[in-house]
């Protein structure tokens, strides 16, 4: 369903919800609700909540969401959060707290570089496994959509500050059951955003996801390597 145009009427002292011609329902449901209930719907992966926040807001915030969660996911990495999870290192033992911090640095480019092939293979997928013109009915470049959606996706990524906190008092099944559960949600996250941008069925939309975050996955661990080299 894409973005309408009106999605209200306006009455003598209230709007109300227009609704669709063919079917009768409201256009968009979420233009009269507490942006608290938009915000739980999101938490419980509603497909209707993220096409609002995706076609019927301005998302001029989500860019600044997905600095702060790259910039998250990459502390994670460089203070070894996940070490029990991945074998990726960036951390220096330098005594020169500058040169020590260049890990940080070198984990920042190894989360953006993740961010980036996953956009790409989303997209490549897309395109080869559901032949479909998607994006010409929801006003807006389905490139964009799509990134949109991956930053979107990665909000459930907050979960990991928990990680960052008690990470001294967690046994290690419990902060990999932790981490699988983050990741878990982030991949259900972006199959719902998926399956409402492309418009794919969910199990579409689900092994389209999967192949990339996979393909993504082997090609993040060969550039770890270069990385590591320029420790």
């Amino acid at each position: 369903m894409g973005p309408r145009d009106t999605p209200t009427t306006g009455t003598q002292s209230r709007n109300i919800l227009a609704e669709l011609e063919k079917c009768n329902h409201p256009a968009d449901k979420y233009i009269e609700f507490e942006v608290l209930i938009i915000l739980i719907d999101l938490v419980l992966l509603s497909k209707p909540a993220y096409r609002h926040i995706l076609f019927n807001s301005d998302c001029k915030n989500l860019w600044k969401i997905g600095i702060i969660l790259v910039l998250l996911e990459a502390y994670c990495l460089w203070t070894e959060a996940f070490s029990r999870f991945t074998n990726v290192r960036y951390r220096s033992d330098h005594a020169d707290p500058f040169l020590a911090e260049k890990g940080f640095y070198v984990s920042l480019a190894h989360i953006f570089i993740g961010t980036i092939l996953l956009y790409l293979f989303l997209y490549l997928f897309t395109r080869i496994l559901h032949r479909v013109d998607v994006g010409h009915d929801t006003g807006k470049p389905y490139p964009m959509a799509l990134l949109h959606g991956v930053v979107l996706a990665s909000i459930g990524k907050f979960f990991f500050i928990p990680i960052i906190i008690w990470k001294q008092n967690t046994s290690d099944p419990g902060m990999a059951i932790h981490i699988s559960l983050v990741v878990a949600y982030f991949v259900i996250s972006l199959t719902q955003i998926h399956s409402v941008i492309s418009g794919c069925t969910r199990t579409r939309s689900a092994v389209i996801v999967l192949l990339a975050f996979i393909v993504k996955t082997y090609f993040l661990t060969e550039i770890s390597a270069f990385l590591n080299s320029l420790m």
